[in-house]
């Protein structure tokens, strides 16, 4: 039996709540996209063997999850495609979820996907990923007990889980420039915020008030308000680590240009770079123009795609060969 994953880029728009003695830490809100994507096939064979790129990160959760259900794998996997890593589209987190699903799915074993996700150390912070891979949509979930990176921490649960209108769209901005935060150096960022109250009060507002109801109404100017709202707050908890706003002196500009050209709402993804704009069909084609030229304009190498959302999550089949 052979086993196929395909686990789609998440968009990461903000932080709910970094001041643990106002309650629940991190809850986050974002979106699962279509594209890019990871994918990873499973084939049975006698002894464990990966083929592709990232065989170190998808041999490590291999070896996590071989402890964690007392298991050996007797498989080939394939990695076929994979996200950019530390682009600001989740590809940790769909690697790892990939492996899993294609071992476990193949070997037959019943599993829970947070108890999986757990195990390999992923949702430490924000859950959008691991509820993007399982349902897709516009999630806000409910953040953890406390801040920081234990070793082991089970993920937050989805309170909000909302199919994103079709018709809208988001253009990603992926400049050629240095990988965003990660590790060690992402903790350290969270161990200094200072006093941070001010922020996840604007920033819950927008969501209960602005985002969830625009989304509920299909009203994608009033949601593009919000996304650039939240996103601006999101990047006020960083300003000390990122320098500003955004972790790129190059970002404030373009988020700029695809506003002039007719974004809804703009943002950086996570720790960037991934920066993108919400459109729809008439303003699409302007915005991949304006986003285009600014890099070929300050001579930058890069990528400019259009994504729609992914309503279902991960796709996981089967085939027999």
């Amino acid at each position: 039996m052979k086993v196929t994953v395909i686990a789609q880029a998440r968009l990461h728009f903000g932080f709910m709540n970094l001041d643990p003695e106002l309650g629940k830490v991190y809850g986050s809100v974002g979106v699962s996209l279509d594209r890019p994507f990871t994918k990873i096939t499973a084939r049975p064979a006698n002894v464990f063997s990966i083929q592709g790129p990232r065989a170190k990160q998808v041999g490590r959760c291999a070896e996590i999850l071989a402890r964690h259900y007392g298991t050996e794998w007797k498989a080939h996997l394939v990695v076929e495609e994979t996200i950019d890593r530390h682009s600001g589209l989740g590809s940790g987190t769909q690697t790892a979820l990939a492996t899993a699903a294609a071992l476990l799915r193949m070997h037959g074993l019943e599993y829970d996907l947070r108890d999986a996700a757990g195990a390999l150390g992923r949702g430490l912070r924000s859950g959008v990923g691991i509820a993007a891979f399982k349902t897709g949509g516009l999630i806000l979930d409910g953040g953890h007990a406390q801040l920081g990176r234990p070793e082991r921490i089970t993920p937050s649960i989805p309170l909000v889980r909302h199919d994103f209108p079709m018709d809208w769209r988001f253009v990603l901005f992926l400049p050629a420039v240095p990988p965003g935060l990660s590790g060690k150096n992402e903790a350290k960022v969270f161990k200094e915020l200072g006093d941070t109250r001010a922020i996840t009060d604007a920033i819950c507002r927008t969501v209960l008030l602005k985002m969830l109801p625009a989304l509920v109404e299909r009203d994608i100017v009033s949601f593009g308000n919000a996304l650039t709202e939240i996103d601006t707050r999101t990047g006020q908890f960083f300003h000390k680590a990122q320098g500003g706003t955004y972790r790129e002196s190059l970002a404030h500009n373009a988020v700029e240009t695809l506003l002039a050209a007719g974004a809804y709402g703009v943002g950086q993804s996570s720790w960037g770079p991934c920066l993108y704009g919400l459109v729809d069909q008439r303003t699409e084609d302007d915005v991949v123009r304006a986003a285009e030229g600014y890099l070929a304009d300050l001579g930058l190498t890069g990528r400019v795609l259009v994504a729609s959302v992914n309503n279902t999550g991960a796709e996981i089949s089967s085939s027999d060969e």
